[in-house]
């Protein structure tokens, strides 16, 4: 498998996809390497919990053997409800069919394929 970071607008709308990482990786491992993060402040970025110990807002883990405070579920039902249309925008790009079926191109050209596929949506958004 592969992993690829996405940033979008809080309305959904997509601003930035990575070029695909090996699938063993840990997302803030990929993050990083991708190079967004240089020379930015993420302390405003909205993450989710892949991203935990970061500087982005993400939300609380539930403790072991505890209940959870009942305000950080109400923080989390909050954070959650404004990262809804980034899980929309990340989901839509799962459905494309290049991403949906089974890839059926030698593995090696992925990259390159789904650099193309990035490239060519986001030229169709610009115009």
């Amino acid at each position: 498998g592969v992993n690829v970071q996405v940033a979008c607008t809080l309305d959904g709308r997509l601003v930035w996809v990575s070029t695909p990482f090996e699938g063993r990786h840990h997302d803030i491992h990929c993050l990083r390497k991708s190079g967004i993060l240089q020379g930015r402040d993420t302390t405003s970025w909205l993450a989710d919990k892949g991203y935990i110990g970061s500087d982005m807002i993400t939300p609380f883990r539930k403790p072991r053997k505890r209940e959870q405070p009942r305000w950080q579920k109400e923080y989390n039902f909050q954070h959650n409800k404004i990262r809804v249309a980034v899980e929309r925008a990340i989901a839509h790009l799962k459905t494309w069919r290049i991403l949906h079926t089974d890839y059926r191109r030698p593995f090696n050209t992925f990259t390159a394929t789904i650099t193309a596929v990035i490239g060519l949506y986001f030229y169709a958004r610009s115009e």
